[in-house]
């Protein structure tokens, strides 16, 4: 409905379509299924017990909308449109995996790791995992994206695109940490913590700030906005899991980084087995690149989890065949 709208000239009108009809029909699905009784009440008795809670919830909520969209109102007015255009289709391209990989956990992570509010041990054993298992994600798709970088531009957006290539590939390099970090949220509300997840966010924001004025003002280029970008989520990564291993689990680090040593290790292997093929781009058709480093991805992703015994993807693929 919001493409017709579009096309038959609603204008930004359009753009609000998607989303009022979305919430009113979550609304409508949401209310048959677990009907309930409508009042006329303050509800403040209801506020006063998810106040403590949910108070340093929304002031994070805030700060972080401000600080994810600072970067694009500062290219806009301190730059040109046009660097804002390649900046922001550059930065929404990065976003895709990020968004279609957490949007899908955190939101579980949170009901499930909340039953072990009270027993934090068992709660960073649990995550553990999840962060092994997101690093064996993100990591390496940082290291493909970083590649495939200027065949993703064109074949998506087209040639009249490419001043974006540059700027995509540095900030993909932070899409295996921001696809890790993004569940830490998760975590501190099943710690029954946001105080500390807000403290985060605060200094997260700080953070973001001073990168992004020092590449504007700086530097004044998009490539290094978006390396003050990475640098920032990088130290914002650090500090966040310090806080929380420190101060909210109450545990010794070692437990979070050893999560990291096989994918790293995977993600080396990557980078060099796909440094050939890069020089490559120039010479040969985008599709045959692309589907050459796509196939090295995979061949050394797969043969690395299944010889490493980290996951029996042969087995999983096998179950699945047989369905």
């Amino acid at each position: 409905m919001a493409i017709t709208a579009a096309i038959l000239g609603a204008g930004l009108y359009a753009l609000i379509i998607n989303p009022i009809l979305s919430s009113i029909l979550l609304f409508i699905i949401s209310f048959r299924k677990k009907p309930q009784e409508l009042a006329q009440t303050w509800g403040i008795q209801s506020m006063k017990k998810i106040l403590s809670f949910s108070a340093y919830q929304f002031m994070f909520n805030v700060i972080n909308y401000f600080s994810r969209n600072l970067d694009k109102l500062l290219i806009g007015k301190y730059m040109d449109m046009v660097a804002l255009g390649y900046y922001e289709k550059s930065y929404r391209l990065m976003m895709l995996p990020l968004q279609n990989i957490t949007h899908v956990i955190s939101p579980v992570m949170h009901p499930i790791f909340s039953d072990f509010q009270n027993d934090l041990t068992k709660l960073s054993n649990s995550y553990n995992k999840v962060i092994r298992f997101l690093a064996f994600i993100g990591l390496p798709l940082s290291v493909l994206l970083w590649f495939c970088s200027k065949e993703i531009i064109l074949i998506i957006f087209g040639e009249q695109w490419m001043p974006s290539v540059p700027i995509f590939q540095i900030l993909s390099i932070s899409v295996g940490i921001q696809i890790i970090l993004s569940t830490s949220g998760s975590i501190f509300q099943a710690a029954n913590d946001t105080k500390s997840l807000f403290i985060c966010g605060v200094f997260s924001t700080l953070l973001n700030v001073i990168g992004i004025l020092t590449g504007i003002f700086f530097f004044k280029t998009l490539e290094a906005v978006a390396w003050c970008i990475c640098i920032t989520f990088t130290i914002n990564f650090i500090q966040c899991y310090i806080w929380m291993y420190k101060i909210t689990f109450k545990q010794s680090l070692w437990k979070f980084w050893k999560q990291f040593l096989s994918p790293i290790l995977l993600t080396g292997i990557l980078i060099v087995c796909l440094l050939p093929t890069y020089y490559l781009s120039d010479k040969s058709s985008i599709y045959a690149t692309l589907l050459l480093k796509g196939g090295v991805f995979i061949i050394i992703y797969v043969a690395y989890v299944q010889i490493r015994g980290e996951y029996n993807i042969i087995n999983f693929i096998k179950s699945k065949i047989k369905k």
